[in-house]
């Protein structure tokens, strides 16, 4: 007995109603692209806003330490020195008083402050914060302000100190 090779099926509409025509397929890739496109662009949003959370906590944490280490110094300074910046001879271990602070500058190691010298961010100890925290620059600028109230019939003198904190492309 011989065998013969199997005849192939007829064509039958029946058959061709569900298979997928070239264009159809295109379409359906058309259609999948676009919602790829389309969510990928959430989640994308939705990082940078995870980030810049992240970078509004941590930068409000850098600046908070750094304004108690200042707030923590007497407004006068012991010595008698009237000018603002740090005093002949002082760095940042033996700053003596509020006004020392103007001009104070640390960050990842790009940013010189008014003394032309360059800082990681560190405690007041020298103990440098963790690496998450290194692409942040800080600043301080202290101000005397005096402020006259109308019914007080004096004047008050004070400092103003402003930290800000930014990060390395600008943003504070």
């Amino acid at each position: 007995m011989t065998s013969r090779p199997p005849h192939p099926r007829p064509f039958s509409p029946a058959r061709a109603a569900r298979a997928f025509t070239a264009f159809e397929a295109l379409i359906a890739a058309a259609i999948l692209a676009f919602l790829t496109a389309t969510v990928s662009t959430a989640l994308l949003a939705g990082r940078a806003q995870s980030r810049a959370a992240r970078d509004t906590v941590s930068a409000s944490m850098l600046g908070q330490a750094l304004m108690e280490e200042v707030m923590r110094l007497p407004g006068t300074d012991p010595r008698g020195y009237k000018t603002m910046g740090p005093d002949p001879g002082e760095t940042r271990s033996t700053f003596d008083a509020v006004d020392d602070y103007d001009g104070y500058t640390d960050g990842p190691g790009t940013v010189a402050d008014a003394h032309g010298t360059y800082h990681l961010i560190t405690d007041l100890a020298g103990n440098a914060y963790p690496t998450a925290y290194q692409g942040f620059i800080r600043a301080v600028s202290v101000q005397a302000v005096t402020y006259s109230p109308s019914t007080w019939n004096r004047t008050i003198s004070g400092m103003l100190v402003t930290v800000t904190v930014s990060t390395a492309d600008g943003r504070t």
